[in-house]
């Protein structure tokens, strides 16, 4: 019953949040807004696109003149931390107070001085203004330039790092308590949440380490177990209601990969580069064409790693999320209730079998980049025997 209470929750959390990012724009604050008509597309770019607010959901607040109802977005606002060569450093605890200040503006997630953003548009305008609309277009360019584009260098916390920031603590305080489950089970069996994360530990260690990295595995488990643990515990928070997708955001599947990369060359031995640059056993002309194919080879690696978990995570998402969508299709916004009702029943069978796939392929896809994280490990760490 606990199982099918869940499930219910998820489904719900999904629905909320997909009626939510139905609004043509969640950048309103305070202020009343209209539905507008739902856009599939633009609802699922919303979901897995970074932002500077968490947003939950939109509630009724009544209707306007014209018998539209309106909607306030519940959303907890983000602070901006950025660098300004016109004001210095500056912070704002949210957008709404950001662009009150009356210096800024903000356009897809990112903060311009005021009148900036509408400089790269101005050039585009259309030229069959006549000759004194483009003077009056020209003066008005230059006063805004003469009040000055600074640049502005953006370190404001968005919803991802909120979120890695969230999946850090959870994993500082899981990892705290199987420690001390460690410390008071000396020569007992595992309890509690222990019973659940030395298995994976142990799996880690032995299927995954030890087989790849031999006499020198234990030198990298603690890599190793970091990458697993955070892609799999961001991975099945990212597909809970109310949570951000961090491995759906292909910055962060880029530094990991790119974590990935370092480590390897750093530790590469002298065969390994060997076998890069001058390739024993082949004649030397043949150099000049293994060698760029292997050196191409070092970059295309951490980029398949790179790729390969974001695709992965993304594409879930973006299923769900089109499942989700078709209630709203077919309801035409909520104008057709038979179409809503009649698509319903598939749209939720189908989504939930999604989210069950996607609680596999989160852990599938977190052993996968740390299995051939320590492939590449163990390729730069082998010796070879040339004689």
């Amino acid at each position: 019953m606990k199982i099918n209470k869940s499930l219910f929750l998820v489904i719900l959390g999904l629905f909320l949040a997909s009626a939510a990012s139905a609004q043509d724009d969640h950048s309103h604050g305070n202020e009343p807004f209209t539905a507008g008509e739902f856009k599939a597309g633009e609802t699922m770019l919303h979901h897995v696109l970074d932002t500077h607010n968490w947003h939950i959901t939109d509630y009724p607040v009544g209707k306007n003149e014209k018998g539209e109802r309106l909607y306030k977005a519940l959303e907890i606002p983000l602070p901006w931390l950025f660098y300004s060569s016109e004001y210095g450093m500056q912070f704002y605890l949210s957008t709404e107070k950001l662009l009150a200040s009356g210096h800024y503006e903000v356009h897809h997630e990112k903060v311009y001085h005021k009148g900036e953003h509408d400089h790269g548009h101005d050039e585009h305008a259309d030229e069959s203004h006549d000759e004194h609309s483009d003077e009056a277009h020209d003066e008005h360019t230059e006063a805004e330039h003469a009040h000055g584009q600074g640049k502005i260098y953006d370190f404001s916390p968005t919803k991802t790092v909120v979120q890695m920031i969230l999946i850090l603590g959870i994993l500082i305080w899981v990892m705290t308590r199987v420690a001390k489950g460690y410390k008071k089970n000396v020569g007992r069996a595992p309890k509690g949440i222990q019973s659940f994360i030395e298995p994976v530990i142990l799996f880690v260690r032995d299927e995954i380490a030890r087989p790849y990295l031999g006499e020198k595995s234990a030198r990298f488990l603690p890599y190793l177990l970091t990458l697993f643990f955070f892609i799999w515990f961001s991975n099945l928070f990212g597909i809970m209601p109310f949570n951000s997708n961090i491995m759906g955001n292909i910055s962060i599947t880029f530094t990991l990969a790119l974590f990935t990369f370092f480590i390897v060359q750093f530790n590469g031995t002298k065969d390994y580069w060997q076998h890069i640059f001058a390739m024993p056993g082949v004649p030397k002309p043949l150099w000049l064409l293994i060698t760029p194919i292997e050196l191409f080879g070092v970059f295309t690696k951490p980029i398949a790693l790179m790729i390969r978990l974001f695709a992965n995570i993304a594409a879930g998402h973006f299923m769900i999320l089109a499942l989700v969508s078709l209630i709203f299709i077919m309801g035409k916004g909520g104008e057709s209730l038979g179409g809503a009702l009649g698509i319903m029943p598939l749209s939720v069978a189908f989504t939930i079998f999604i989210f069950c796939l996607e609680v596999i392929v989160g852990a599938v896809q977190a052993y996968v980049f740390v299995l051939l994280t320590a492939v590449f490990l163990g390729q730069a760490l082998a010796k070879h025997d040339h004689h």
